[in-house]
């Protein structure tokens, strides 16, 4: 086994993407190399082999410091391909260049073993599986989301999917931006459209809207997806979705249109209490990602850590 640093520039397209394909239940939407040339400011790769495996590092550098990190709008990374064995975790880890002095990696769920060898955090994150007939899946609804979805079906709303992209954006930034301390900048609203242009010209995007009584839009839902996997990737609403409960209804009609299909709602990670709610509230499985924390700079310099995360 011989695992390959590349930069970008060294790295095939073709057979990049036909490794992440090549292992169904790891392929992820988020690793082909079409968008990782959008989501990331720059990235490398370790390469097992003729590409049998490989491992996207998203990088930057800042302060003349190197560093791995999450990208937003970039759910989760790891090892992907055909030969993935968790116990060699760490001979992956030990071979990204010792130039990178911060590692800050998102492992995908199907990354456990060998973990216990690094630092880093837990995050919650939710699936669905919709493969069941709409009134079973609904069957699993918690008490107060059937009553909520109930109230919304009253309220005169409307069900869209002919809206852009930036009234999304926008709906997000005006009202859910700073009470979840979201830290986007002008440019990564920019990386976002750039992004969801990519996606609809690959023919791998739904969009859902809610307009209320009057013709406005107040909730909007964009789900990337592919073969079968469709993640909740970015969402935005008004202040009167509060009241008409407007994602109820939104999510609810994506599960009633989607059910008795095999694919599977991927929502986003959250730590948040409450979003962690409203997504179990639809009967989604709570699972487990890893961001794992590397620091390799002498202990003197601890504080470029909290340095990066301020900058980032």
């Amino acid at each position: 086994m011989a695992i390959h640093y590349l930069e970008r520039h060294q790295i095939d397209s073709t057979k990049w993407d036909t490794c992440i394909a090549s292992n169904p239940h790891t392929e992820n939407l988020f690793a082909y190399s079409g968008y990782l040339d959008i989501a990331c400011d720059a990235w490398s790769a370790l390469v097992l082999d003729d590409y049998v495996s490989i491992m996207p590092l998203p990088w930057r550098q800042k302060l003349g410091i190197y560093y791995i990190y999450p990208p937003f709008f970039l759910p989760s990374l790891g090892i992907f391909g055909k030969e993935i064995e968790n116990e060699y975790f760490t001979s992956w880890v030990n071979a990204i260049p010792q130039k990178f002095q911060w590692i800050d990696l998102l492992l995908h769920e199907n990354l456990y073993e060998g973990l216990q060898n690094f630092t880093g955090i837990w995050h919650k994150t939710f699936t669905l599986d919709c493969s069941l007939p709409y009134m079973e899946l609904k069957k699993a609804y918690h008490k107060n989301h059937k009553r909520n979805c109930q109230k919304a079906s009253e309220e005169g709303l409307s069900i869209v999917n002919n809206f852009s992209f930036s009234e999304t954006i926008n709906l997000f930034k005006e009202n859910q931006a700073k009470m979840f301390k979201a830290g986007y900048k002008t440019a990564d609203y920019k990386r976002l459209m750039h992004l969801l242009e990519y996606l609809q010209k690959n023919r791998q995007l739904k969009s859902y809207g809610v307009l209320d009584g009057n013709g406005t839009l107040c909730a909007a839902v964009l789900f990337p997806n592919l073969n079968g996997k469709y993640y909740f990737l970015f969402s935005g609403r008004n202040a009167a979705s509060n009241q008409n409960r407007a994602m109820f209804l939104l999510l609810d009609t994506f599960i009633q249109q989607h059910a008795e299909e095999f694919c599977t709602l991927i929502f986003n990670g959250s730590d948040n209490l409450h979003i962690a709610k409203f997504y179990a509230g639809f009967g989604a499985i709570e699972k487990s990602l890893y961001q794992m924390q590397i620091a390799r700079l002498h202990p003197l310099f601890q504080w470029a850590f909290n340095l990066y995360r301020k900058v980032r």
